[in-house]
Formats: structure tokens, C-alpha cells, sequence
């Protein structure tokens, strides 16, 4: 008798578990790589754009894109990994571009300690991979750009065109506000 309450004590466990951390468990389990830093020197009063991305070909392709356009509209750029953010101050950057996988349904845990670190996210554009590419994360009030993506190559293109486009919306918004007289980043 004590086997089959044991048994089945054992199976009520292992579901609760189940059902408590299986979200986490893709977090937990996987480790995913960043990419190595790099750093574009641009003009001194210029703007200046991070790229903060874990690694894959995709993810690669993506951030070479964006580094070639930002540097090439005469902005300096510096790359990190996302493992990195933990050191960064988003004041201290124009526009910072995170890009990451969704894991569990969830942001990227770093992802996530960066988010919830900054006082205010109007300079922050995510960018999330998932299997499908509709998946965006719960912005919680905050008002950080969040675009989704399958890490398909055939896409690379329409996702950079994106993303430039939202670091142009934002830069002009910065200024904006530096014309009219207040802070020199948008509220």
C-alpha cells in the first residue's frame, strides 16, 4: 500500500513542479552564447548606438547590418553581449538595441535585470526571436520599443529596415526635446 502512496505522492510532486518552474526551465537549462564586443568611434557630439545581442547566425547577420548603417550615418556604435547589460547605464546611449530569444514564453532573464535596473526605457528597442516571430513581451507601462522576429535570413532585412527605422523615430524625438529646451532624452 505505501508503494502506491508513495508512487503516486511522487507523480503529484514532479506535476507541481512541473507546472511551478516548466516555463523557467528553457532559462534554466539553456546557455546561450553572446556576441563578442566591438566598438565604432564617431564623432564627438554624434550620437552614439549599443547593440547588446546574444549569438546566431541570425542574430550576427542582424547586428552586422545595423553596425554598417548606424556607422555609416555617422554615429558610433558599441556592441556587447547581453550577458553585459548588467554593466550598462541607459542614459549613458542614445539608443540601445537588445537582441535576444524568447525562452519559456519569457524575456531573456538578463534581458529582463536590464529592463527592470532603468528608470526609464524610452531609448530602449527590443528585439526578440522566437519559433513563430509573434511573440512580443509584456511591456509592464514601460515604453521601450519591442519588435518580433523569427530568425529566418529571409526576413534579416525587413527587421534592420525596422529597427533603423525606430532608432531614426527615436533620435528625432531626443532632439525634438533638446530644441524645445528640455532634457536631451525623450521623456
Amino acid at each position: 500500500m505505501w508503494r502506491k502512496w508513495n508512487a503516486a505522492l511522487v507523480c503529484v510532486c514532479g506535476a507541481m513542479l512541473l507546472l511551478l518552474f516548466g516555463c523557467a526551465l528553457p532559462q534554466l537549462l539553456s546557455t546561450q552564447k553572446d556576441l563578442p564586443p566591438s566598438e565604432t568611434i564617431g564623432p564627438t557630439d554624434g550620437h552614439v548606438v549599443l547593440v547588446a545581442s546574444r549569438s546566431s547566425e541570425f542574430k550576427k547577420t542582424l547586428v552586422e547590418k545595423l553596425i554598417e548603417a548606424v556607422v555609416s550615418a555617422g554615429m558610433a556604435q558599441k556592441t556587447v553581449g547581453v550577458g553585459d547589460l548588467k554593466e550598462i547605464e541607459a542614459s549613458e546611449y542614445d539608443v540601445i538595441v537588445v537582441i535576444s530569444t524568447c525562452l519559456g514564453w519569457e524575456l531573456d532573464r538578463d534581458v529582463q535585470t536590464f529592463l527592470n535596473r532603468q528608470e526609464k526605457h524610452t531609448n530602449i528597442i527590443l528585439v526578440t526571436t522566437s519559433a513563430s516571430g509573434g511573440w512580443l513581451p509584456d511591456k509592464g507601462g514601460r515604453d521601450f520599443d519591442a519588435i518580433s522576429s523569427a530568425s529566418k535570413m529571409t526576413t534579416a532585412d525587413v527587421v534592420v529596415r525596422d529597427v533603423l527605422s525606430r532608432i531614426n523615430s527615436r533620435l528625432h524625438h531626443a532632439e525634438t526635446n533638446i530644441r524645445d529646451g528640455k532634457h536631451n532624452t525623450p521623456p
